[in-house]
């Protein structure tokens, strides 16, 4: 993750396309600010696809262990129980 670059809603007016297309070739995140309080992130397209798929693989990851804590928890049976219809 890095950190964001620090402009203000008055410089996005201002050079709103030298700033986009520096996020677009630097993959830089810019934070956006309005009298100095936190308003907006902008952040290239492939930035982007990269938080969302490791956001992704995080929650894949949270569900895998919550469903082996919850299999644990479970009763199992052995093969010669289910086959001898004891369950």
């Amino acid at each position: 993750m890095q950190i964001p670059t620090l402009r203000s809603i008055s410089d996005i007016r201002r050079e709103a396309k030298q700033i986009f297309d520096g996020v677009l070739k630097k993959d830089e995140v810019i934070l956006v600010t309005k009298n100095n309080n936190q308003l907006s992130v902008i952040l290239s397209p492939q930035y982007f696809q990269r938080v969302m798929n490791e956001n992704e693989s995080l929650w894949e990851e949270l569900e895998m262990i919550r469903s082996k804590h919850k299999t644990k928890e479970e009763k199992t049976y052995s093969f010669e129980e289910v086959m001898s219809g004891k369950v």
